[in-house]
């Protein structure tokens, strides 16, 4: 069925567009008109192209998701409708994806939806956790404190990604360094220098030979070298993104000393911080381990607690389930069952993930140092090669001479 782009103003005067599946443009506007809305303007849709198509995920990005959910949290919470909070919620967010998310809900919810099947459709947009607990805030009646924990929760799950990001600045600083200092010695300084040297007579030595290939080389098929690091950069990127290689990586994440602690660390502050978040707002255990799943970052981990979502399945406590992955700390083990025993697992789970949030810090923190030294001598390495091979012709300049 063809689909139709339109522009309407609604009865309060407000102005949006959307799109409408019908056999032509004057059953479109029938439909539309049928919804009290007045036509400013409809057209067929051409469907997708290279200029209009959007580039990048079609995820939010974290900190657009704390300020959906902290600005309806207060809406709510103020006795403000779900209609108006969200008009006035879609007047302040500033990212076009974002609009057109919390607009695509709005229009959803004036065409009799309910606000859980409104989310359930910007799943490409939403994460999993985000559209089951609004549902189960509005079975329950305490959507503004479900909307409050999700704000929390994506505030302290966007704190662990800025530290680790962070932590990471200062080698890819050192990286791009090394790499514009070596570009730059050997397209400016390399030719005009060992050229110099060349004119006043005498054999350059092997390592300057080796050098100034390299540098004509560089020079004269530039393009060439461009095409093969991005072919490598788009290569490993392809090779993560597939099944087998995420497993691979995800396995040398792991075992590699220092970041693989950090790795660990990091996954059970968001596995506990997680699980928390959903039980305190009525989420099942099981239905918990499969959302909490899919936020893990490593497939090896995902595909665990996966297994252990069909342990629960067939019965089994969350403690024993999730025993036999070994990755995450004994420490959660004995929380869990002293939770599990007790009745208090959310709040245990809360208050064990601000312990692995400082446990993780703590270990992102060791790997930045860790890794610090080791970029300095990659680059000095890189660098001395290339000042070594220009600097031998130098000591050696009494030779070369004719006198």
């Amino acid at each position: 069925m063809p689909k139709f782009k339109y522009e309407v103003v609604d009865a309060k005067g407000k102005q949006s567009t959307g799109f409408i599946d019908a056999n032509n443009a004057n059953e479109a506007a029938r439909l539309l008109k049928a919804d009290g809305k007045y036509i400013s303007s409809i057209k067929a849709d051409s469907g997708p192209s290279f200029l209009n198509a959007s580039l990048g995920s079609p995820k939010l990005k974290t900190k657009e998701l704390v300020i959906i959910s902290r600005q309806l949290a207060s809406l709510l919470s103020a006795g403000i409708t779900i209609i108006r909070a969200l008009d006035m919620l879609y007047q302040q967010v500033e990212s076009k994806k974002a609009k057109a998310c919390v607009g695509a809900i709005y229009e959803s919810i004036q065409s009799g939806k309910t606000l859980s099947e409104a989310f359930k459709e910007q799943e490409k947009a939403l994460p999993s956790i985000m559209v089951t607990m609004v549902q189960a805030g509005e079975e329950s009646g305490k959507l503004d404190e479900v909307m409050a924990r999700l704000a929390e929760h994506f505030q302290k799950d966007a704190k662990i990604k800025n530290k680790v990001s962070s932590a990471l600045v200062y080698p890819k600083i050192l990286a791009f360094v090394a790499g514009a200092v070596t570009i730059g010695l050997m397209l400016f300084v390399v030719p005009n220098l060992a050229g110099t040297i060349k004119d006043l007579g005498g054999e350059l030595p092997a390592l300057t030979r080796g050098v100034m290939a390299v540098s004509k080389s560089l020079i004269k098929f530039w393009y060439i070298y461009a095409v093969f690091v991005a072919a490598i950069v788009f290569g490993f990127k392809t090779w993560r993104a597939s099944e087998s290689g995420a497993i691979t990586w995800s396995k040398l994440m792991l075992k590699v000393p220092v970041v693989g602690k950090a790795t660990k660390m990091t996954a059970a502050a968001r596995f506990t911080r997680t699980m928390s978040t959903l039980l305190r707002s009525g989420i099942s255990v099981l239905q918990a381990v499969e959302i909490t799943s899919a936020t893990m970052d490593n497939k090896i981990l995902e595909k665990k607690f996966y297994e252990a979502r069909i342990e629960i399945r067939k019965g089994t406590t969350l403690s024993k389930a999730i025993r036999p992955i070994k990755e995450l700390p004994p420490m959660i083990y004995a929380m869990v069952a002293i939770g599990e025993e007790s009745g208090t697992l959310d709040s245990i789970l809360d208050k064990a993930a601000d312990f692995f949030e400082d446990e993780a810090d703590a270990a992102t923190s060791k790997m930045t140092a860790a890794l610090e030294p080791v970029m300095i001598v990659i680059m000095a390495i890189v660098v001395g090669l290339v000042i070594g091979a220009c600097g031998l012709p130098i000591l050696n300049m009494a030779s070369f001479i004719n006198i």
